[in-house]
């Protein structure tokens, strides 16, 4: 009986830190990563670009092909500008940033195979580095 509650307990806490949104994800390519339905988003702002990947389930990076990625970019002075991201690589999408301006917000939407996924990451964040101090982006 006491296996029993424990394992509830157990359960119940797990799906509570997986159903609150804010939850641990892994990030493949060193970016802050998102649920966004049945997938996941990962976006990484690396050289004045803004990088974003669709991921599964898993958190795995999908191939970019048949895919495509918009964003709603808004500035620090509360103008928004709607842009097509590019595809680069095999995986990834990107965005020039213009380096004159300041920003606070991208909302992230992919389109896939008739399925939708969306999220919103913070572009004003800096990059904060491991508890090793070392900085592992990747």
């Amino acid at each position: 009986m006491i296996a029993m509650s424990v394992m509830l307990l157990t359960s119940a806490v797990t799906f509570a830190q997986h159903s609150d949104g804010d939850h641990k994800h892994g990030s493949p390519h060193g970016g802050a990563v998102k649920s966004a339905g049945d997938f996941h988003i990962e976006v990484n702002i690396k050289d004045g670009m803004v990088m974003a990947y669709l991921l599964d389930a898993k958190e795995k990076a999908l191939a970019n092909t048949g895919v495509t990625a918009t964003a709603v970019i808004q500035m620090a002075d509360g103008e928004t500008s709607n842009v097509t991201l590019i595809p680069n690589g095999k995986e990834g999408f990107m965005y020039t940033l213009d380096k004159a301006k300041k920003y606070n917000k991208a909302i992230v939407t992919f389109t896939t195979a008739g399925k939708t996924a969306s999220a919103s990451f913070d572009l004003a964040a800096k990059a904060k580095p491991a508890a090793d101090g070392h900085n592992h982006q990747h």
